[in-house]
């Protein structure tokens, strides 16, 4: 399954998104927090997972891509075959927008499973697209909001020191 979707924020502010959601997975699968400079390709981390069936599953993440702030991919490998999701992230002419490219492809341990999997993957592929597409649009705006924040917070600050400034000079 591929998505493309435009959006109006900087690679940064996309790539910084994913890398916090990584670190929040790891911190949540291994207990710990891990520092942002151990992502890299080739890091890897187990975590179990809950399946709808109430069993549990355990899955090795593996970074497979890691090229601040344009590509980043990962393998998880269950016991049934390998998913791998992928972002490739490229500033528009423009440059106040970027276009993100995201894919997702599942290979089955068995032949059978791959076959279930590409089966699956084609009925429900419709579906999955929308909900990428609507995680990225939270993305975007999650990331715009941030910005905002920082913006006002600088507003504030450079109004403070324009004050103390104003102050020191009328002395």
């Amino acid at each position: 399954m591929k998505v493309q979707v435009k959006m109006g924020v900087p690679a940064e502010g996309l790539f910084d998104s994913l890398v916090s959601s990584v670190l929040y997975d790891v911190e949540q699968a291994r207990g710990k927090k891990v520092p942002a400079k151990k992502l890299k390709a080739g890091f890897s981390y187990q975590k179990t997972l809950g399946s709808k069936l109430g069993g549990t599953q355990h899955v090795t993440t593996k970074i497979t891509e890691f090229e601040p702030p344009y590509r980043y991919a990962a393998s998880i490998v269950s016991s049934q075959g390998v998913n791998t999701v992928r972002y490739e992230i490229e500033p528009t002419s423009d440059g106040a927008s970027i276009n993100v490219c995201y894919e997702e492809t599942y290979t089955g341990d068995k032949t059978l499973n791959d076959l279930n999997g590409k089966l699956m993957g084609a009925l429900y592929s419709p579906f999955a697209k929308r909900k990428i597409k609507r995680r990225l649009r939270d993305m975007e705006a999650y990331i715009k909001k941030q910005v905002a924040h920082a913006d006002q917070d600088d507003a504030r600050l450079g109004g403070a020191e324009d004050a103390a400034d104003h102050a020191a000079e009328s002395e």
